[in-house]
């Protein structure tokens, strides 16, 4: 027998045993997990210098290795809140119900926006009812914490002044916070030394003409990332097939932070970038995971371009911050390596990782699929496929639950100028 007719002999018994077909679906099948990180307003104009001096190297990895590009965010700027929301359902603020930080009540009072607000599915939601196990940990507006198929960790959880103390429906189940409550940090728990490579601990505030509060600021940003990291592993462990953790801290360094970047002798002028080298830390411990099944999806909901100046030279601070393009990054299974995103906008994240997983998008769904950022292979055996929706039964939005922590929130979105 020749030898390309004991190939061609070969080639029929394997694929009468199913071996091939295997093989080939292995190799060409949507992969099996997808970890989405979310990181609020990582902005390439104020990293590019990190990345040029070899200060991040997985944000340099991500983008040599997987397929980037910047993400526009809506315009006009607006809230977080919205952004996140649209992030996560690829509908418009109107059609999802989040309408910002706080709702506005008969007789003035503000009331914080809670995840039963929220009108329509998430992505989490979608997969869930897919069969895929979820686990989901820090995202905007996840409080009350839904039920999923699998674990929800709400935004919440970092008001909590006190190990121990919690408040109702932090997650789902409602006793998954018992199993992770000894991987919380407040900030109480947060030494010098733990953020001694973000802020210069070893000089006192007068050092700097500032407030002792900014040391304490920095300890509450930290205490908050590093919690959502923890949780976040450790609910990888338990075999999801879909993980999303968000990460606030460097929106909220450069809130806090700005006009020292600004000058180049003062003590806290590196602060952001110091949060911006930590932060690629925590990413490249995601990186890690992502083998040849899985997809890893990073996005940004804004970037950040600090404050405006006005006609008579005050300054816009809070929302007016922010700047037009954040960054999207996909890397593993289907992606084209070193490729770039063109055009990409916030809502088109969902209907992206709905293509990836060889699910419909929903055709209500104002996103797109950045087909830009896969090999042109994974294209031609994957096409993109529709539903008309997936608000299908009785998901019913009600208004803003109050609760013990909503004072603490409006504390701190004051301090950002979010809130007067």
């Amino acid at each position: 027998m020749r030898m390309i007719d004991k190939h061609r002999f070969l080639l029929i018994a394997m694929l009468a045993a199913g071996i091939v077909t295997l093989a080939c679906t292995a190799e060409v099948g949507p992969p099996a997990k997808v970890i989405v990180v979310g990181i609020d307003a990582v902005d390439i104009e104020v990293m590019k210098h990190l990345l040029d001096d070899g200060s991040l190297p997985n944000f340099s990895r991500l983008m040599s290795q997987g397929a980037t590009g910047r993400l526009e965010t809506f315009m006009p700027l607006t809230k977080s809140p919205i952004l996140w929301t649209s992030i996560a359902t690829s509908k418009m603020p109107n059609e999802h119900g989040i309408g910002g930080f706080v709702k506005s009540e008969d007789g003035g009072k503000m009331v914080p926006y809670t995840g039963n607000t929220r009108r329509v599915k998430a992505i989490w939601d979608i997969l869930g009812e897919e069969g895929m196990k979820v686990a989901v940990v820090g995202w905007m507006v996840t409080w009350p914490a839904e039920e999923v198929n699998g674990y929800l960790v709400s935004d919440y959880i970092q008001y909590e002044t006190e190990k121990g103390i919690k408040l109702d429906q932090q997650t789902y189940p409602e006793d998954l916070f018992e199993e992770i409550d000894s991987l919380r940090l407040t900030q109480k728990d947060v030494s010098d030394e733990d953020i001694a490579d973000l802020f210069p601990v070893d000089r006192t505030a007068g050092d700097f003409g500032i407030a002792s509060w900014h040391k304490d600021y920095v300890k509450m940003i930290y205490a908050t990332d590093e919690t959502f990291r923890r949780v976040a592993h450790h609910l990888n462990d338990k075999g999801v097939d879909f993980l999303a953790v968000y990460f606030n801290g460097i929106d909220s360094m450069c809130h806090g932070f700005w006009d020292f970047r600004t000058k180049q002798k003062h003590p806290l002028h590196s602060v952001i970038d110091n949060y911006y080298i930590w932060m690629d830390g925590v990413l490249g411990e995601f990186m890690d995971l992502v083998d040849d099944r899985t997809l890893l999806v990073v996005c940004s909901d804004h970037g950040f371009h600090g404050p405006r100046r006005t006609e008579d030279g005050s300054l816009y601070l809070g929302v007016y911050m922010h700047g037009q393009y954040g960054i999207v990054g996909l890397m593993g299974k289907g992606v084209r390596k070193g490729s770039s995103i063109i055009d990409a906008e916030i809502l088109d994240v969902t209907p992206t990782i709905l293509y990836a997983l060889g699910i419909p998008v929903g055709r209500d769904m104002r996103g797109r699929v950045l087909t830009d950022g896969f090999e042109p292979e994974y294209l031609k055996s994957h096409t993109v496929s529709f539903i008309p929706t997936y608000e299908t039964g009785d998901r019913v939005a009600g208004e803003p639950m109050e609760s013990p922590v909503d004072d603490k929130i409006k504390e701190k979105l004051r301090a950002v100028g979010y809130i007067q």
